[in-house]
């Protein structure tokens, strides 16, 4: 870990893990269900707020890792983040929705396209 914290693969490999676990929370359940259950939805928005966290230290600290990787949106990530985090009383539960079924899904694909062991 050392002083400036984890590495752009240990941070990208968080975002993985993070998005996975966005995953199985959602996985079997309604938007109607996702929308009646406060600790799922909790549960998503740490996630998100996670990736987005990841996402945000790898924009501070490699940008040019970030400028090579447009397919991965890392600052769309880190804006979900901070209206997660600063508009914690407004969050409307479509968005997180939606965010935990689309946003979150494509981001991990484009995973698919970067060799995650190279870029630490």
């Amino acid at each position: 870990m050392g002083r400036r914290g984890k590495s752009t693969g240990e941070l990208l490999v968080d975002i993985v893990l993070w998005a996975e676990r966005t995953g199985r929370f959602v996985a079997g359940v309604s938007q109607a269900d996702f929308a009646e259950d406060e600790m799922r939805q909790m549960a998503v928005a740490k996630c998100i707020e996670a990736i987005g966290e990841a996402a945000g230290n790898i924009l501070k600290r490699d940008p040019l890792w970030a400028e090579a990787h447009p397919e991965i949106e890392l600052a769309e990530a880190y804006r979900m983040r901070n209206r997660l985090s600063h508009g914690y009383d407004t969050i409307d539960t479509k968005v997180l929705w939606d965010t935990a079924n689309h946003s979150i899904p494509a981001l991990s694909a484009s995973f698919r396209l970067i060799d995650l062991n190279r870029n630490g």
